[in-house]
């Protein structure tokens, strides 16, 4: 995209002239203002040289830095300033303008500069200089926008009964942002493999996000998608993957297979559990070293937790087997329900006997030391506080390092489950 002008220069002779080339990525991302001639007294001649020559000149290009709503906050320009210091090179970016904005757009006075050669601002809009001043106005396709007022000039081409036709970003400019000034959309953070705005196609592995609540029809099927196609690095974090066994569990209730592992998985995966490792502490409730080699596991674990929920939400059942830690040939074939259930949690716990042991660093004892002092705590999910004191005397004689505890504890967790 482009802009042209059309003017007649000092020789009277008509000139066609594209300046302002628009950078596009999945949106626009900057201005090339270099001005190039096209035509010159009807004649053909670009000033650039032509079909098979190019060329390069720095500063002319502006990239945008922009906020989740889109707002033009800072731009930079292609061309580094040299400096040194203490007999240092370094270079800095040169910054072409910045930006600041109350709500609705007005500028804040004394918190930005801005080049007039750049045109864009709030809500990725162009700034229309001329009319009220630096920043105060903006135009889009459907709409004449005063910043100052949070009001647009036109009447709103969408009718809603319950708001007033010259209201824009239905009085909610921190959540919506309105690009072509027609309907406010909701910004949402995309989870799942990559992050943007709503505006952006979603892929079938990503869903949307506000706040850290999951919107419910794309996370389902993000997750079906994910189960269907083995995508487990759909979900990176402790919270993503709680949220996954969630979804799990409630598809296979909803099939009327009984199992409850997957209400398990997500019980010692949640904010009071596991999940807890994700919020930042200072250290107060765990080593920075428990928190990785946690968060570390859970991850390991999940490629394998999703193929079963592969399997086990196809037909209620698991085939095939596996060698446990303590090198027995164990197998799925045939068991339902809380057998099952057992047999799935021998299989996990020998998976992290599996990451225990293949752990590398030299602090493995004060991480098993730590996650006892963890499970022997007064904190966590109150299932597992009882198992603890029903079955390891409060904690204290829990053992992470062992199968069988560890194993013990899953099946303690499947029969309050399954109510038994």
């Amino acid at each position: 995209m482009c802009r042209y002008v059309k003017y007649t220069n000092t020789t009277s002779q008509l000139m066609y002239v594209a300046q302002e080339h628009s950078i596009y990525g999945s949106s626009r991302v900057g201005v090339d203002n270099r001005k190039d001639t096209l035509y010159i007294a009807g004649s053909y001649s670009p000033s650039w040289g032509g079909v098979g020559t190019s060329r390069r000149a720095l500063g002319l290009k502006s990239f945008e830095l922009s906020n989740h709503l889109g707002n033009v906050l800072v731009t930079v320009s292609d061309k580094p300033i040299y400096k040194v210091s203490s007999g240092t090179i370094f270079f800095n970016p040169e910054i072409t303008s910045t930006s600041d904005y109350y709500p609705f757009g007005a500028p804040i006075q004394g918190r930005g500069y801005s080049s007039d050669t750049y045109r864009f601002g709030f809500n990725t809009q162009e700034k229309t200089v001329e009319i009220a001043g630096p920043g105060n106005h903006n135009t889009a396709t459907f709409w004449e926008y005063d910043g100052r007022l949070g009001r647009r000039w036109n009447i709103d081409p969408v009718v809603k009964p319950w708001e007033s036709l010259y209201a824009c970003l239905s009085d909610n400019p921190i959540l919506l942002n309105d690009p072509d000034g027609s309907e406010p959309i909701p910004y949402y953070v995309w989870g799942g493999l990559s992050k943007g705005i709503v505006q952006n196609p979603r892929a079938p592995t990503q869903w949307y996000a506000l706040g850290g609540v999951y919107d419910s029809k794309t996370f389902n099927s993000a997750a079906a998608y994910s189960t269907q196609y083995l995508k487990p690095d759909a979900f990176q974090t402790v919270y993503q993957r709680n949220a996954y066994y969630g979804w799990a569990q409630s598809q296979s209730d909803a099939k009327g297979y009984n199992s409850k592992w997957f209400g398990a998985a997500q019980l010692v995966t949640g904010l009071d559990a596991v999940g807890g490792t994700e919020i930042p502490d200072g250290g107060l409730f765990s080593s920075s070293a428990v928190d990785k080699f946690l968060q570390g596991g859970n991850k390991f674990l999940f490629t394998h937790n999703m193929k079963n929920a592969q399997d086990l939400l196809a037909d209620g059942k698991l085939s095939g087997g596996f060698t446990d830690a303590n090198g027995a040939t164990q197998s799925f074939n045939g068991l339902t329900g809380m057998a099952l259930d057992n047999k799935m949690v021998e299989f996990e716990q020998s998976k992290v006997q599996e990451y225990i042991g293949n752990y590398k660093g030299n602090d493995l004892n004060s991480i098993i030391s730590g996650i006892n002092d963890l499970m022997s705590g007064s904190l966590g999910p109150s299932a597992v506080k009882d198992v603890m004191k029903n079955s390891f005397n409060g904690g204290k004689s829990f053992d992470f390092k062992s199968y069988k505890d560890r194993v013990k504890l899953g099946q303690e967790l499947i029969k309050k489950a399954h109510n038994e």
